[in-house]
């Protein structure tokens, strides 16, 4: 008897506790981004071989979407009603200096790394956006290829956290695209009607 209240309390909490980050918008990491229509990603930069391109196409698969890299137009055989366009600016790295060591050399930056991109949707206008990721670097010049490596590794720790946030924000932009189209029938709907006679 005591065993059988016990799971039913504990089926009740579990229960309550999905509703709860259901309602809130929880979702597991790696679970769909975008209705499952929308599943091909066209991934367009400046520069054919940008690292964050590459990150990205290692990352959407998670997220059950196909990438399509550096397609200047949609492939035969894709509907473009299906692609979801993000175009990457250059990236960029900054360092901000933390502290130095007693002989003046430096200990211990900051990095921060920045991408603008936009992000297109079928029939929708362009979505600017922006992504920064900071992080805290530890510097040795009496080990500088080992602490050039560790830098590298760094970065591209932050380029695989830039694509991830950047693919988890595109549910949030798939809403606003769908908003800024709406607004857009509604307009050309009162045009109509005030230029009826």
């Amino acid at each position: 008897m005591c065993t059988t209240i016990k799971k039913s309390k504990l089926a009740f909490i579990i229960a309550v506790i999905t509703v709860v980050l259901q309602g809130c918008g929880f979702k597991l990491r790696g679970s769909q981004a975008l209705p499952s229509y929308l599943n091909n990603v066209v991934i367009l930069s400046q520069f054919d071989y940008l690292p964050l391109s590459r990150a990205l196409d290692n990352r959407l698969p998670v997220y059950q979407l196909q990438s399509i890299v550096g397609e200047k137009t949609i492939p035969e055989g894709i509907e473009p009603t299906t692609v979801v366009v993000i175009k990457l600016q250059p990236e960029a790295l900054e360092r901000r200096l933390l502290s130095i060591f007693s002989s003046g050399q430096v200990a211990e930056y900051e990095l921060i790394y920045s991408v603008n991109y936009e992000v297109i949707f079928p029939f929708a206008e362009p979505i600017s956006a922006s992504m920064t990721v900071a992080r805290e670097y530890q510097d040795d010049p009496d080990q500088v290829l080992a602490k050039s490596r560790e830098l590298d590794l760094v970065l591209d720790e932050m380029r695989a956290e830039s694509a991830d946030r950047m693919i988890r924000l595109l549910s949030s932009q798939y809403t606003e695209a769908l908003a800024s189209i709406e607004a857009r029938k509604t307009r050309k709907a009162s045009k109509i009607n005030v230029n009826k006679p």
